[in-house]
């Protein structure tokens, strides 16, 4: 059983599967974990807070297109928060994360 990350968050964050990860103008990263809400992605260049990002999230054979604003920035990567998503892609987001938890 895979369990979540912080659980004080608001929504659950759960470690991604191995291969997800997350394609952007300024470069490609990992995910080290994912919520409905946000995601942190691996990068040591991370972009700064308050950074507006669009991006694609890579589920094995599906991409999901979000747009979000990096809310944390660390040696390690980022935190994005999700700000735009469109129904399709928020119902990919849900099936995805509930395969995971």
């Amino acid at each position: 059983m895979i369990k979540m990350i912080e659980k004080d968050r608001r929504t659950p964050r759960y470690p991604a599967k191995p291969g997800t990860y997350v394609v952007y103008v300024e470069g490609t990263g990992a995910i080290r974990d994912l919520s409905m809400n946000g995601v942190f992605v691996l990068d040591s260049e991370p972009l700064p807070v308050g950074t507006s990002i669009t991006f694609s999230l890579r589920t094995g054979a599906h991409d999901i297109a979000l747009k979000g604003i990096v809310r944390r920035s660390v040696a390690e990567g980022m935190g994005i928060q999700f700000v735009e998503i469109s129904p399709e892609a928020r119902r990919r987001l849900r099936l995805y994360v509930a395969g995971l938890g």
